[in-house]
């Protein structure tokens, strides 16, 4: 009974979202990863976010917590460096 209480809280928080969310400051959580999604030979793979209190996912979108990831990724800088990874 405690667990489908928390189920339909948590799923009626991902339906209304929050305020914070509609200004897009979500609550992002890592929920697996996807392949580089730049055109680059590089072993590396993007995180995919979800956030926590409207259920929104991120999956690398200029602004978002994933195209910062890439931004910041050695492999990406290494390569349009010239360099080897």
């Amino acid at each position: 009974m405690i667990y489908q209480l928390a189920r339909l809280i948590s799923d009626a928080s991902t339906i209304l979202g929050s305020d914070a969310c509609r200004e897009g400051k979500h609550d992002w959580t890592t929920e697996g990863a996807r392949s580089c999604p730049d055109d680059i030979d590089a072993p590396c793979s993007q995180a995919v976010y979800r956030c926590r209190t409207c259920g929104d996912y991120d999956y690398g979108e200029r602004g978002g917590p994933g195209h910062a990831d890439c931004q910041r990724c050695s492999f990406k800088t290494a390569i349009t460096k010239g360099e080897k990874p």
